[in-house]
């Protein structure tokens, strides 16, 4: 599937863009048993790492992210997330050639906190690179009460830090205010959202009793090079991941 003009223009005007339908039925059970696979076992070391923290709602260790999926060990993933039909419609938004700079899973299991507004060039991405786009594919339904994710939704915004490095630009959870400027976006599995990282966006807290399971994969541009493993690198060193018998008490800001 080929992004269309008008999802190029959305993206363009809003900050983001949905292309309902991307990934069919069968490519999303394949990253669905993947992805459940996962939070049952042990990676290896130098493959995925996993994410624990508190439930701050029920106390309970959750899995709450898991990064570097795609690589050598996971050969099967990486040619269907990076698919050519992935790479002609980042390239299209990126106005070149894309390379994989991150890749994570978002688990958001029943019980998960909230995400506060946030763009996540914030995040320190600005040592790396001054633009990436992300690709958000849908594993499953994406609901209001399974914490769907809330864009501001006017294109008013800007394509700059619009607040201090990592801080989220407001402490409250969906509905952000004014409500009329925000889409909280539902969304299907196999459906893809595509967005920069300057537009604000955020999601509430599952409260419902499903997960909401959604792979972000980000991309930079060719021209600024292969930052993948120097990002790893540093991160890791500061934010290293964890078991669930070191979950973290208090969330932290960390894209």
């Amino acid at each position: 599937m080929k992004l269309t003009a008008q999802d190029i223009q959305d993206f363009r005007h809003h900050g983001y863009c949905v292309s309902r339908g991307f990934f069919d039925a069968g490519e999303v059970q394949e990253m669905s048993g993947y992805l459940d696979r996962l939070r049952t076992g042990t990676p290896a070391e130098g493959t995925e790492a996993c994410y624990y923290e508190n439930s701050p709602l029920t106390g309970e260790s959750l899995l709450v992210r898991a990064e570097h999926i795609l690589g050598e060990h996971n050969p099967g993933m990486t040619s269907l997330m990076l698919a050519p039909k992935v790479m002609d419609a980042l390239a299209a938004l990126l106005g070149e050639p894309a390379i994989l700079f991150k890749e994570k899973v978002n688990y958001k299991l029943p019980g998960c906190r909230a995400d506060k507004l946030h763009q996540d060039q914030a995040a320190g991405w600005g040592s790396y690179a001054d633009f990436f786009v992300t690709m958000a594919i849908v594993v499953d339904p994406n609901r209001r009460d399974n914490a769907a994710l809330s864009f501001l939704a006017n294109g008013k915004y800007e394509r700059a830090l619009m607040g201090p490095e990592w801080q989220p630009l407001t402490e409250a959870d969906p509905p952000y205010e004014p409500a009329e400027d925000y889409q909280l976006l539902e969304a299907n599995p196999g459906d893809v959202i595509f967005f920069d990282c300057y537009v604000p966006h955020g999601s509430p807290p599952n409260s419902s009793d499903r997960q909401r399971r959604n792979i972000y994969l980000t991309f930079n541009r060719q021209s600024a090079g292969d930052l993948r493993q120097r990002y790893y690198h540093d991160k890791w060193a500061v934010y290293p991941p964890n078991r669930p018998g070191e979950a973290r008490a208090t969330a932290s800001y960390r894209v």
